[in-house]
């Protein structure tokens, strides 16, 4: 086909714009494409060979028709497109566009950097940092940040996100002691998640308790809200007193548990994944159960979420055998998680921010004496995909100055 840069069409001088609003820095350029059955063939210079689909290409077009301006999300709806549309030419122009003419007589012009950023199937441009898994040997190496430097430095606050997502946890130090800080801080990574302990919840012994929480005992290692469908991703902890002895914080991974138990006893941990318990929640004015296993696996079977809750859970009913092995898998597991070289413990000082993965993360507590001291915690709640979403427009940012220091931003 012509070169469409050599046409006079000012829009062909121009790398072509991606469909969204990231940058895509240009690695490899598109040797040559072919027109093939129901699509094109392109070949990369790094010897990559892939075929994009003719409605996968026509519907991911940047142009004026297909891509809201404004917005950037699609105007033209996949079944205003012919059944039988075909690529009646395929080429690339000087600046390294692909160039597709359509069978309708339309044109399109896609972006090299982000073609192939969409060529693996993986979408390795928009993969999170991989995830460390730890035990006890953290306890030296806990993540702690100066709390009002992050909220002052975007670079340090980047580090802060990404070791929330990295270990599932981080603790921010020297905050002030004030209760409004802890809707202010994690507002900074998305909305707050409210349930029925409220927006923020303060975690304090009082007589009229609705949760162990408020109590002055000691809990195991748990997850919240284990009783809801969709249990909140994230949650802080902003500690505002902590002078009653005893009621140092506990803390485990729970993919570290469910990777341990796996390798030891696969027995017990194949039937954590796959048979249901019924979690839930024992109050005068609430009702919140849900049936689930207690860790559940992604495609490739690796740990997604835990559930972990030793007494929030619903009596066992199943058959007399299922119910035998459950017990023993249940005992296992919260063993494990009790283990000392499994987990560690700190002490939150006033003005410290402990935020985790709650899907993830197992907290507790030791028990405290409230007659020797208050102990007073805010919590609330943040979804676990703001913190995703941070994280990828923390790696956008820094491409689109990287493509800017290098002149391939227009």
């Amino acid at each position: 086909m012509h070169d469409p840069a050599n046409s006079g069409d000012q829009a062909s001088l121009t790398l072509a714009e991606p469909p969204d609003f990231d940058s895509y820095p240009i690695h490899h350029a598109v040797k040559d494409a072919t027109p093939i059955a129901e699509g094109v063939r392109v070949l990369w210079d790094d010897g990559l060979e892939c075929r994009y689909h003719v409605f996968w290409l026509r519907e991911n077009a940047s142009d004026r028709e297909t891509m809201h301006p404004v917005t950037r999300e699609q105007a033209l709806q996949l079944l205003d497109l012919p059944v039988d549309l075909e690529v009646v030419e395929a080429g690339i122009d000087r600046l390294g566009n692909l160039v597709v003419r359509w069978s309708t007589g339309d044109e399109s012009r896609y972006h090299p950097g982000w073609l192939y950023a969409h060529s693996h199937g993986t979408l390795e441009h928009f993969t999170l940092p991989s995830r460390v898994f730890w035990d006890a040997s953290l306890q030296e190496d806990l993540p702690r940040f100066h709390g009002p430097t992050v909220l002052q430095d975007e670079g340090l606050f980047g580090r802060w996100t990404q070791a929330l997502h990295v270990h599932g946890l981080a603790i921010l130090e020297g905050l002030p002691r004030f209760p409004d800080v802890i809707e202010d801080v994690p507002a900074r990574l998305g909305p707050l998640r409210t349930s029925n302990f409220g927006r923020v919840f303060d975690v304090r012994s009082r007589p009229d308790a609705d949760s162990n929480a408020y109590t002055d005992m000691a809990l195991p290692l748990h997850s919240d809200l284990t009783t809801r469908e969709y249990q909140p991703g994230l949650q802080f902890l902003h500690c505002l007193e902590n002078e009653a002895k005893g009621g140092d914080s506990l803390l485990a991974d729970g993919f570290y548990i469910a990777r341990y138990l796996s390798e030891t006893t696969p027995e017990l941990f194949d039937a954590l994944t796959k048979i249901p318990v019924c979690f839930a929640n024992k109050a005068r004015e609430t009702d919140h159960r849900w049936e689930t296993p207690m860790i559940r696996l992604d495609e490739a079977g690796e740990c997604e979420e835990v559930r972990w809750s030793p007494w929030l859970r619903a009596p066992v009913v199943l058959p007399f055998e299922e119910t035998a092995l459950l017990y023993r898998a249940l005992r296992a597991a919260f063993a494990a998680a009790d283990a000392p070289h499994h987990r560690i413990n700190t002490r939150l000082q006033p003005g410290d921010l402990l935020g985790f993965d709650n899907r993830r993360i197992l907290h507790g507590r030791m028990g405290f004496d409230a007659s020797t001291g208050a102990r007073w915690l805010r919590g609330c709640y943040v979804e676990r995909e703001e913190l995703d979403s941070r994280l990828r427009m923390i790696e956008r940012t820094k491409r689109t100055q990287q493509e800017l220091a290098s002149g391939g931003v227009d």
